[in-house]
């Protein structure tokens, strides 16, 4: 507390501006001609080498045929803070804004939400809501536990300091030890 103030009876306020914002231009994707994640102009454009390493990365997920697909009606919770991140999301289109203590930050596509977390075995780091209808790929957290299992030593440690540095940790969470 700073100067003898009393916390707000409602909790930590709000910053009432945006932290952060992330999002792939699909707009941008778009006027190249990427409308379809299989179409042949669409392929073409990845294979073109015109595509930055975020785009490629939105791409790459937006086409996973092995990822469910699911849409969030406006104004719904996607996640809580501190719940057990057992899912993870990968934006495709629409946008969420997600809030951290006083922070708030604007995920648009492209924008990956709880997959350190859940990784890591922790709980969400933010609590996510849709703006409007939101568009995403489901990322069932069981399925990368058991692949985790098997990986070498050395991917296992790429992962856990990967995750360590996305979530700011001092120290591996207990799943990556």
């Amino acid at each position: 507390m700073h100067r003898g103030c009393a916390p707000h009876p409602k909790g930590p306020r709000l910053n009432k501006e945006v932290t952060a914002t992330f999002g792939v231009d699909i707009d941008h994707l778009h006027a190249l001609g990427a409308v379809d994640p299989y179409s042949k102009q669409s392929l073409d454009l990845y294979a073109s080498g015109k595509l930055v390493s975020n785009e490629r990365l939105y791409f790459t997920l937006w086409g996973c045929s092995e990822l469910n697909q699911s849409l969030f009606e406006p104004k719904t919770r996607v996640c809580k803070m501190g719940e057990p991140a057992e899912t993870a999301y990968f934006i495709i289109n629409g946008s969420a804004l997600g809030v951290q203590g006083g922070h708030i930050y604007r995920l648009g596509p492209g924008s990956v939400i709880g997959l350190a977390e859940g990784i890591g075995g922790l709980g969400y780091a933010m609590t996510v809501v849709t703006v409007g209808a939101v568009q995403v790929r489901v990322i069932p957290m069981h399925s990368i536990n058991v692949t985790l299992q098997t990986m070498s030593p050395g991917l296992r440690g790429i992962v856990r300091s990967l995750v360590m540095r996305t979530l700011k940790l001092k120290a591996p969470p207990p799943l990556l030890k």
